[in-house]
């Protein structure tokens, strides 16, 4: 069942005052997208961005109109995607964490996959600083060739990308890579954020309901929950028949 206009508004207004990396997977509780005895907090972060394409599909529909910049010709390419085509498969929460074990470069390690709260304790480090604090953070076990004991902070680079390149692997949806052709041939991999993809929309949303709320208040003077009970095509037929 689709939440209320009042619900979203709520949702929306609640989540504007998170940090921005919060707002959208908060969405999920609020909007009652997982079970109410799950944290969100513990969701693998494939595991939120699934439901969050779920989420923006039930919500706005399957297709979603975007652009992207040619790092050829700087030209802009237009785009309709498919989000069905694009979502990640549905992982159950209550699956085991399950370490990694991974050697590389002489380097015995053994890791566990980023989850949200992970995400949340990075929110002043950004770039590689970022990536290391988050392997920091997921690393259970890291050892040197003389059996010695290193923190991710000691990593060589290519050991840290692996990992990287391990924890996501190994967490599906936890990246959405979009495959984009220019006209003038230039071929490259861009990512979608479906996180920035749900908010944004919301917001949009929230702007065209609350224009529209106002203008039928102004007009007939019905309160705001009288308004925001009746369906977004009969608010959009009153004021057309009022002339806005």
């Amino acid at each position: 069942m689709l939440p209320t206009a009042a619900t979203l508004l709520s949702a929306w207004e609640a989540g504007a005052a998170e940090a921005p990396l919060d707002r959208a997977p908060s969405l999920l509780a609020r909007l009652e997208a997982i079970p109410r005895d799950q944290s969100v907090g513990q969701l693998t972060v494939g595991q939120c961005d699934a439901r969050l394409f779920e989420l923006r599909r039930a919500l706005f529909g399957d297709v979603m109109e975007a652009l992207a910049t040619c790092p050829g010709c700087g030209a802009e390419v237009e785009m309709s995607l498919s989000l069905a085509e694009l979502q990640p498969p549905i992982v159950d929460v209550d699956e085991p964490e399950g370490m990694v074990s991974l050697e590389q470069s002489g380097y015995a390690l053994v890791f566990r996959i980023p989850r949200n709260d992970d995400l949340r304790s990075l929110r002043t480090a950004a770039g590689e600083a970022a990536i290391r604090e988050l392997v920091e953070r997921c690393m259970v076990e890291a050892s040197a060739g003389d059996g010695r004991a290193v923190s991710a902070f000691e990593l060589p680079d290519d050991v840290l990308h692996q990992i990287a390149e391990v924890m996501a692997a190994r967490d599906p949806g936890a990246q959405t890579a979009l495959n984009i052709r220019c006209d003038c041939g230039a071929v490259w991999v861009d990512e979608l954020h479906i996180r920035s993809v749900v908010w944004s929309d919301l917001t949009d949303w929230v702007g065209r309901t609350l224009t529209e709320v106002h203008e039928l208040a102004r007009i007939y003077g019905w309160s705001e929950a009288e308004l925001l009970s009746i369906p977004a095509w009969r608010r959009r037929w009153y004021l057309e028949a009022a002339g806005c």
